[in-house]
């Protein structure tokens, strides 16, 4: 099969396609036939050295395409099934799993980082892990779908706790999950505070449902927030950014206001001071992806319209490194995507 193999770290361009042994699936398995593959920050990361795998390696997490091949004692999905997949492998059998907090599993294996993914014309996985795609939705929208909403449904509603009339300042209201938690953020009644890095991302914000979208490259952050909120700060910061943007999503919290974080972009270390923290009674949420449960309302969702994915382009296998130099550059707004 075609592939995007990396065989060393660096830059974009070490992201070249090669033929590569396709998998058999073994019992309990399946074979997918990638029809669509998100690219994530987390792509870039293992490319770069940042998360160490071992080469050669197939990244992509977040995989849509049609079931190939089913192994023996599969009966959740069949051949021809359209399927997206969850893309933890979990034990099932830890305190966590057995609670239903996949997400926590402490054997767990990500596709694309743990396994070989989707930059590749087929991925076997785990049958558990394939679900089928609503007749209504396109393999680019349920490849948009995974790791953007999921890690933002647990972010804000396991995490966050978000509710009606919150406040929540949504940093990068651009990126894959930024502009998942707006969407998500709105469907319970918040008040969306958006930041984006260019001027033609505003009216991408505004439209999909940001009450409030701040240029950072223009305007002081927590100038323009405590202005729009009166002087009170929000209840949530929803954070990925990492270090760069600790200092001013602590300063623009109220009392007693949440800080849900779940990336480290521009670094990972962050200096705070333990007295702002007690005395303001601020709480640290840290998150990573979701569970089942949530990944299972997230496609009941997008099939009944009331999320829609927003996909910024698509690019071939062969123009993978293009792909990941526009997310590193943030040219984009919403999710690049790959197709076979």
């Amino acid at each position: 099969m075609r592939a995007v193999v990396l065989r060393e770290f660096g830059g974009p361009e070490v992201l070249r396609v090669s033929e590569f042994e396709t998998p058999k699936p073994g019992p309990g398995e399946v074979l997918v036939r990638v029809k669509a593959v998100g690219v994530n920050r987390l792509d870039v990361w293992i490319r770069s050295g940042k998360y160490r795998i071992s080469p050669p390696h197939i990244p992509g997490t977040d995989v849509a395409g049609v079931v190939e091949e089913v192994g023996d004692g599969v009966g959740n999905v069949a051949v021809g099934d359209r399927v997206v997949v969850y893309p933890l492998e979990n034990c099932g059998a830890c305190e966590y799993c057995m609670r239903g907090e996949e997400s926590m599993c402490i054997n767990s294996r990500l596709l694309g980082r743990h396994m070989n993914g989707g930059y590749a014309e087929y991925v076997k996985v785990r049958a558990d892990m394939a679900f089928k795609i609503p007749d209504n939705v396109g393999f680019r929208e349920a490849a948009a779908t995974p790791v953007n909403f999921l890690t933002s449904w647990h972010m804000l509603f396991n995490r966050a706790r978000i509710g009606p009339g919150d406040r929540i300042l949504v940093v990068g209201g651009g990126s894959g999950i930024g502009y998942a938690a707006i969407e998500l953020a709105k469907l319970v009644g918040a008040t969306v505070i958006a930041t984006v890095g260019d001027d033609w991302k505003v009216g991408k914000a505004e439209s999909i449902g940001a009450d409030y979208v701040i240029n950072r490259r223009k305007e002081d952050v927590h100038e323009a927030v405590m202005r729009i909120t009166g002087g009170e700060g929000v209840d949530i910061v929803f954070e990925h950014a990492g270090k760069d943007v600790w200092p001013t999503a602590i300063k623009v919290l109220k009392r007693g206001g949440t800080l849900v974080f779940a990336g480290a972009t521009s670094g990972d270390e962050v200096k705070v001071s333990i007295r702002q923290l007690y005395w303001n009674q601020l709480n640290l949420h840290g998150s990573f992806l979701g569970n089942r449960s949530e990944f299972r309302k997230i496609l009941r969702l997008l099939a009944e319209g009331r999320i829609r994915p927003v996909i910024d382009s698509i690019y071939s296998l062969e123009d993978a490194s293009e792909a990941h130099r526009r997310m590193e550059a943030s040219k984009h707004f919403g999710k690049i995507v790959l197709e076979p």
